[in-house]
């Protein structure tokens, strides 16, 4: 949960669910833990583990775009991990999704993927709360539309140098 080094960015993704709704959301950082972009999403009659697959492509989608070259990937879906580091399958489902997010970590100078606890992905885990109140996928480049707690958040981590 350190901070990336220099020109390295963080990318942190989460699955929530509540009553039956699947969302995903995730941050980008960069390596003194400021604010690049969040993004936010749901997707109904999916599985968990699809939802969590999507989480990181739109992640991944959203970080070459920017032209990220160089990648810190945390998310607290141990399998997900592991399917995207080819140590295991999930399905042809979420592995037709995560082979789309391997090519896209394949054209990276460098990345590094591992799993954390949720309790260490706190900022992600706000911004998929978020999306319990909207529909569809949400991406910002800045912090003003944040909620509160999400900024807090950020803040917190970026004082720690711990995101």
């Amino acid at each position: 949960m350190e901070a990336p080094s220099s020109s390295w960015h963080k990318l942190n993704f989460v699955e929530a669910a509540h009553n039956n709704r699947k969302v995903g959301g995730g941050v980008i950082r960069d390596h003194q833990g400021g604010f690049i972009a969040s993004f936010e999403g749901s997707l109904r009659n999916h599985t968990v583990n699809q939802v969590e697959g999507m989480t990181i492509l739109w992640g991944m989608k959203f970080s070459t775009a920017m032209g990220i070259r160089q990648l810190e990937i945390e998310g607290d879906s141990k399998i997900i991990i592991e399917v995207v580091k080819g140590r295991t399958a999930a399905g042809w489902k979420v592995d037709a999704i995560l082979s789309d997010t391997r090519i896209l970590l394949a054209n990276l100078d460098n990345f590094t993927i591992h799993h954390i606890y949720r309790e260490g992905n706190a900022a992600a885990d706000s911004m998929a709360i978020v999306d319990m109140l909207q529909e569809g996928l949400q991406c910002c480049r800045s912090t003003e539309p944040l909620p509160v707690i999400t900024k807090e958040i950020l803040e917190k981590e970026k004082t720690k140098s711990q995101y």
